[in-house]
């Protein structure tokens, strides 16, 4: 906040600058104006007719960012109460996969889908919670394999390119012409390759927790790197595969993952899914840590998210999301990023924000990787609302 409390904007304004140096440079502007610290926004008017009275004009421009400040609505940042869906359905999309997707919220509102991580990882019931019920038509899914579509954990016919064709599949089965994108993690990939494929169809992005899927990124969480802050939940991860195959822990696990004992798939996924669960907030989370030890959610979760991984994404380049920033530059974007993100580091979030200055980057300066740490949430819930206004303003 500025000396006078009016916000950053009035210092990085010539003009405003200027309006103001000859009241900061007097030399009783200390003594006179020492209550300025307890001023709120509703009494900022009265600041402007003290120092007219002092003798010092306020132009008409800084009476009106007073006026406009005071009059905009304060933004909510609190998650929305639990809702349940109004429509829930199965979209077949293809010979061997069938998704399963919901509706909540305003049926006539603004459309919004959102992307879940993993990838495997499925939607829950607190993922309506981030957007307006009364504004949004708020649509989630289950990509393939995973939540309730079926068949559960499969890896045939399941790429990047596959989803990105089922989000356009459920947009016309729904009749949406066009809609807002949510996703973080493995989420926040696909909302960008999905908005690079299909700009047209996009009105603006939520993302968090930026996961580009390039190696440098997979061999940070998957390959040792991340295992200096968490050696603790590290090891077992490690000890599950023997020493003379950890020069490539994701290939170990891929062979285990896919492997015909059942009992062996299920100790990799619970060891692989423990592994993600355990770094995933900036303070543990028990209950998240526990989904480890679920079976069926377990294997979905890290053999897709493994199979993902060993085909780098299915993308033709490294550097393939960055290389076609161009396509969705004119996408109204904020970008929600813990500052101590273990899973998704937030070099990706700021290698991204340098490609795309446009998109606005909030750094969460107390959490890891989970949307559902408070000071990401926050985040979160604000950025829908800055959508929502945008929308109901026309501009």
């Amino acid at each position: 906040m500025s000396l006078l409390g009016f916000g950053s904007k009035i210092f990085t304004s010539n003009t405003c600058y200027t309006s103001v140096l000859p009241l900061i440079s007097s030399p009783s502007f200390s003594s006179r104006l020492h209550f300025h610290h307890k001023l709120t926004l509703s009494g900022r008017r009265n600041l402007v007719t003290r120092t007219q009275n002092l003798g010092y004009k306020s132009e008409p421009n800084l009476v009106d960012l007073m006026e406009s400040e005071k009059e905009l609505p304060q933004v909510n940042r609190n998650l929305y109460p639990h809702i349940e869906p109004y429509s829930t359905g199965f979209l077949k999309v293809s010979d061997i996969h069938t998704i399963y997707w919901e509706q909540s919220g305003n049926p006539n509102g603004h459309p919004v889908v959102f992307l879940h991580g993993g990838p495997g990882g499925g939607t829950a019931p607190s993922n309506r919670r981030f957007f307006d019920p009364e504004f949004y038509r708020i649509i989630l899914f289950d990509q393939r394999g995973a939540g309730k579509s079926k068949p559960h954990a499969c890896l045939v016919e399941n790429t990047t390119w596959d989803l990105i064709n089922d989000i356009e599949k459920l947009r016309q089965h729904l009749e949406i012409p066009e809609w807002q994108v949510f996703g973080g993690s493995w989420g926040s990939t696909l909302s960008l390759a999905y908005s690079q494929s299909h700009p047209d169809k996009v009105t603006g992005m939520v993302l968090r927790g930026i996961f580009l899927l390039r190696k440098k990124e997979i061999d940070w969480f998957y390959e040792g790197g991340a295992a200096a802050i968490y050696p603790d939940a590290w090891e077992p991860f490690r000890d599950l595969i023997p020493e003379n195959e950890r020069d490539s822990f994701v290939d170990a696990y891929s062979k285990r993952l896919n492997s015909d004992d059942k009992e062996i798939q299920f100790a990799a996924a619970r060891a692989w899914t423990k592994w993600e669960m355990m770094t995933a907030h900036l303070l543990p989370n028990e209950e998240n840590i526990k989904r480890g030890d679920d079976d069926y959610f377990s294997l979905a979760f890290a053999r897709i998210e493994n199979h993902y991984f060993v085909n780098k994404g299915f993308f033709p380049a490294d550097s393939f999301l960055l290389d076609n920033v161009d396509k969705m530059r004119h996408i109204n974007t904020t970008i929600v990023q813990g500052r101590y993100d273990c899973c998704c580091p937030l070099m990706s979030a700021w290698d991204l924000h340098k490609a795309w200055p446009e998109a606005e980057l909030k750094i969460v300066p107390d959490a890891g990787h989970s949307a559902n740490e408070p000071g990401i949430a926050a985040e979160l819930v604000a950025a829908t609302e800055k959508l929502k206004n945008i929308v109901k303003n026309g501009h």
